[in-house]
């Protein structure tokens, strides 16, 4: 697998790359005069790879939603904990007359599988559990268990059997985008890398305001200054051809 060759953030080098271009072609005469590998052509290929890397940060907003659905997994998880919990007592009431023992309704199992977060284990055994309460409902209401109880169980482990089933897709969806990411990412990189190296051979002590266009961590400072956030500049070496 090819080894990424930057160490900032993804979604941030077609960002980097908008403004770098945008200073390319407002000062694409000094730099043909610097190399002729500087050409329209080279702009208008730079920008094909820029909008190719900002297809693939797909997967980077595929990440965000796994985390998302893993908290609300969790979440259901939780409240399942605290059904059983509410079970529990009412199988200990109305213990001789269930059709099996009360530790057989698999109260346990479903436990484990909560705390080792084993999602088709809290399905499987719900669902179970859910089957043998229906046997024993009429006892069970007798003892206080409210109809509305297997009724909200079912919808609940349907909820977490839906969540479970988005979770898979978006890391099977996730899987097959960041095949290509990093070499996508990494021919940017290159390119980056070429323009910026230019820049700073053209400006440096010449004029420190356009240098500062072409140093990458002044484009990492803007980049997260207009997102909000603060770069790990120390992070990001600088690209070079």
């Amino acid at each position: 697998m090819e080894e990424k060759k930057f160490n900032c953030k993804m979604e941030d080098v077609p960002v980097i790359t908008s403004f770098v271009l945008k200073s390319l072609e407002n000062d694409l005469s000094t730099f043909v005069g610097y190399s002729p590998i500087f050409t329209p052509q080279f702009i208008t290929d730079a920008n094909t790879k820029q909008s190719e890397c900002y297809e693939q940060t797909k997967s980077i907003d595929v990440l965000k939603l796994q985390k998302v659905i893993t908290l609300k997994i969790t979440d259901k998880a939780g409240e399942l904990r605290l059904s059983l919990n509410l079970l529990e007592g009412y199988l200990k009431l109305a213990n001789d007359g269930l059709d099996i023992k009360a530790s057989d309704f698999g109260l346990k199992n479903i436990r484990t599988a909560i705390s080792n977060t084993n999602i088709e284990g809290i399905i499987s055994d719900t669902r179970s559990l859910i089957a043998i309460l229906k046997r024993n409902e009429t006892v069970l209401q007798a003892k206080g268990l409210k109809t509305e109880f297997v009724t909200a169980l079912t919808a609940l482990v349907q909820e977490i059997e839906t969540l479970n089933m988005q979770q898979n897709m978006k890391k099977n969806e996730r899987s097959h985008v960041s095949v290509v990411n990093i070499k996508v990412f990494n021919e940017l990189w290159d390119t980056l890398g070429t323009i910026l190296d230019a820049g700073r051979a053209i400006y440096r002590g010449v004029d420190e305001v356009k240098l500062k266009e072409y140093t990458l961590a002044n484009l990492l400072k803007r980049v997260h200054s207009e997102n909000g956030t603060t770069p790990k500049t120390p992070e990001t070496p600088q690209p070079s051809i």
